[in-house]
């Protein structure tokens, strides 16, 4: 594993928060040294910790040691309170959302594609536009 993207994650995420050496370690239960250990990569924390550092800016673990990215499109909702019928109606509302955002880009595309061909202009194999 490569200690710097982890590091890097750890200094990311306390730094977004504008949190200091000195309380994030207080919340996690470590030594201002061992965070700054951690953010240096000159030492891995235990998984006891990095789960909690995790838990403390609300992550991944995955997240942390760069097997995802913070700022992708997929996020992981805490759900750990809610009984099945609310979790399958969260479900329901991405799925729901998820076929409305591909319903309307197939519409934005075919009507950018219509206006083009009545243009005279179409689409190569390349995705360029190419006049006839």
């Amino acid at each position: 594993m490569n200690n710097n993207i982890l590091g890097d994650q750890i200094k990311s995420l306390r730094t977004a928060k504008k949190m200091t050496l000195s309380v994030m370690a207080e919340r996690v239960g470590v030594k201002t040294s061992s965070i700054a250990s951690y953010e240096s990569g000159a030492r891995t924390p235990s998984v006891e910790v990095l789960v909690k550092i995790a838990q403390l800016f609300r992550v991944s673990t995955d997240n942390l040691l760069g097997y995802s990215n913070t700022f992708s499109n997929k996020y992981s909702l805490d759900i750990t309170d809610l009984n099945q019928r609310q979790r399958n109606t969260i479900q329901d509302i991405v799925t729901t959302y998820k076929r409305h955002n591909c319903f309307v880009k197939n519409v934005n595309e075919n009507y950018v594609f219509t206006k083009l061909k009545e243009l005279g202009l179409e689409y190569d194999s390349d995705d360029l536009p190419v006049e006839y």
